[in-house]
């Protein structure tokens, strides 16, 4: 009889989640504040449920062991990883949707579920002249649409709830010799409110390269900055500089 040979383990399942109190603590003593007229950054986003670092390049492999790519934490971005940034901008959309002509039914169990949801309050406090009009209102909508369904038009939205969906665009370069640089764009985590009273908190890092991002980064192919640099005398005069260097083929130079 052959040897059996045990069944292999299942390979353990990665976590979902990083631990995200733990790495506040790390990520509020290496971050770094960027203003719009220092940096070159946009506007801050202004957002209750977004939370972001600007984390300088320098702490970048700290991080390895949370970059997965693939397969990423639901509660924890590394927006950037191995591209810190040299400029950034943040925007956002309005993100809603609609949907047209619902059946009788959807709507009947909308209206049902609001229904219950402030008769339930009623059991255990005083409802407001408000909400006691609201529960008029939809009883009197429920029996209006059980007579006749067609007497009204419907459709659902999540239009007036203002999601704002959050994106960050950001210049990196690209090779080793900082001459190219390219850009790209990533959306942003943000806390969410997936059951009543309780809180998903999400957390992302933006990394910087702390040099550049103070400076202004020609176009590709315009290197003037660069040349620039190489010359370590500069003598302002008016809106004119004049910069100098010794000459590395002659010793003449002073």
């Amino acid at each position: 009889m052959e040897d059996q040979q045990p069944p292999k383990a299942k390979p353990a399942k990665r976590p979902d989640n990083a631990p995200i109190d733990a790495l506040r603590l790390i990520l509020k003593q290496q971050a770094v504040t960027l203003t719009p007229m220092v940096n070159q950054v946009s506007a801050m986003p202004v957002d209750d449920s977004l939370e972001y670092y600007f984390i300088p390049m320098q702490y970048m492999k700290q991080y390895a062991p949370y970059h997965r790519p693939g397969k990423p934490f639901k509660n924890f971005k590394l927006v950037n990883y191995n591209q810190p940034a040299i400029s950034l901008s943040f925007f956002y959309k309005h993100k809603y949707s609609i949907q047209r002509n619902p059946t009788h039914d959807e709507v009947m169990f909308h209206l049902r579920n609001q229904r219950n949801e402030l008769l339930n309050r009623s059991l255990f406090e005083q409802l407001s002249a408000t909400q006691n009009e609201q529960l008029r209102q939809v009883d009197g909508l429920m029996r209006a649409f059980r007579d006749s369904p067609d007497a009204y038009q419907a459709c659902f939205s999540n239009y007036h709830h203002y999601y704002r969906y959050w994106t960050c665009a950001y210049r990196y370069f690209e090779d080793t010799t900082l001459t190219q640089a390219n850009s790209l764009t990533e959306h942003l985590l943000k806390h969410t409110e997936r059951i009543k009273g309780q809180v998903h908190e999400r957390v992302n890092v933006i990394f910087i390269d702390p040099h550049y991002i103070t400076r202004p980064v020609p176009n590709d192919n315009k290197f003037i900055d660069r040349e620039l640099d190489t010359f370590p005398l500069q003598l302002r005069q008016g809106i004119t500089t004049l910069y100098l260097r010794k000459n590395p083929f002659t010793d003449e130079a002073a």
